[in-house]
């Protein structure tokens, strides 16, 4: 059921023996001007073998100054930016990024331009941007700067006529999320005691509305297969929209969304946009319901506050912070390559949490069904991708 990503985890730990040491200092780090305890790149330890002979040389391979741009819900959103910001302070701590790597944090779409300019001023040698948002801008800076690695997230880049913009020195990290949020969706519908699941997205942002779609074709199925009539409002698959605040950073408005979606008999809830999900939490706490949340990106039952902690029935995850990483460490290694890197079932890179305080109320019947499920969509015996991602 946990998101696994031993696999990743594990040529993360090979590579990170070919490309360094095992005595490194773990990093804390911020934006810039912030304190941080600096870790260096270690020697390379390679062996050859030749008739029996061990032959054992080292050489220091150079971290990268990796430097993060996030869109407007900030650093903090507990979400994407949290994750990919991660991902690039565990790059500090492996030793493949530098101490002095920094972020940047964007209020207001003007902001983008300005934080990439100052990246690029301070020698960045790897830029990180968040975000279906920040694709043009990545797309034009990429190109003015192409001896600058950059991770874009959440997107793949296209040109005018909207065709895939293949650049060289871009790697582009999607996630085929409506693939676990389809077990979500049916785990849901098991789930609910009104016969109602509700929805709300920021805007309707292709990786806000897989998360939407993959839901509620979940619940569809589950109805198909019980012949129940679980109803998901918020969504609408054939039309492919849905209920949109417009906003990831209005609180009061999401909260006033998700009253309204509890006012229509909704018990679970998942909310898409960062910390947008929170004030749907305040509400069935505040009220009193009994109901829960779907969280996504991250697992909410520790990436939210303890407060919330007994409403995550569970959380659609992405693998951002490994592949970040990964990213990172691939540069340092000289074995980095451009192009789409999705992110599914069959190589661990979107799954599910656990149900954590959830647990007691899902029957081992459910729960063996939602597990079949996820397998049945990993060897492709049942499509869940109905959104387009990488090229």
């Amino acid at each position: 059921m946990k998101l696994r990503l031993i696999a990743l985890l594990g040529v993360l730990a090979l590579l990170a023996a070919a490309c360094g040491g095992t005595d490194t200092t773990t990093t804390t780090a911020a934006a810039v001007g912030d304190t941080t305890t600096t870790t260096e790149a270690m020697p390379d330890e390679t062996t050859t073998t030749v008739d029996g002979t061990t032959d054992t040389t080292a050489m220091m391979m150079d971290a990268i100054k990796t430097c993060l741009v996030t869109d407007l819900a900030g650093v903090d959103d507990r979400s994407f930016n949290a994750s990919a910001w991660q991902g690039v302070q565990d790059a500090m701590a492996a030793g493949y990024a530098t101490e002095d790597s920094f972020f940047l944090e964007s209020a207001d779409a003007s902001d983008w331009q300005p934080n990439i300019d100052q990246m690029v001023s301070q020698g960045c040698q790897h830029i990180v941007t968040v975000g279906f948002a920040l694709g043009e801008v990545t797309a034009i800076n990429a190109q003015a700067h192409p001896d600058i690695t950059w991770t874009m997230i959440d997107n793949v880049l296209t040109d005018e006529t909207f065709a895939p913009l293949a650049l060289p020195n871009v790697r582009e990290l999607v996630y085929q999320t409506d693939e676990a949020a389809f077990a979500a969706g049916y785990l849901a519908a098991g789930v609910t005691s009104t016969g109602v699941l509700c929805t709300y997205g920021g805007a309707n942002f292709p990786t806000v509305s897989i998360f939407m779609d993959g839901f509620t074709r979940g619940a569809m199925h589950y109805n198909d297969v019980k012949g129940t009539s679980v109803e998901v409002k918020g969504w609408d698959p054939e039309a492919g929209d849905g209920l949109f605040t417009g906003s990831f950073t209005d609180m009061a408005l999401a909260r006033s969304t998700a009253e309204s979606l509890f006012q229509e008999n909704c018990d679970i809830i998942i909310p898409v946009g960062g910390a947008i999900n929170l004030p749907a939490g305040d509400a069935i706490n505040d009220l009193g319901l009994d109901a829960a949340l779907v969280g996504v990106d991250a697992d909410a039952y520790f990436a939210m506050d303890t407060q919330y902690q007994s409403l995550w029935l569970t959380t659609v995850e992405k693998a951002i912070a490994p592949f970040v990483t990964l990213a990172v460490m691939d540069q340092q290694a000289e074995t980095w390559s451009p192009g789409s890197f999705v992110g599914n079932l069959a190589n661990d890179g979107v799954g599910l949490s656990e149900y954590h305080d959830w647990d007691s109320r899902v029957s081992d019947e459910l729960k063996a069904e939602v597990e079949q499920l996820l397998a049945d969509i990993k060897d492709g015996t049942i499509e869940a991708a109905f959104t387009p991602v990488g090229y």
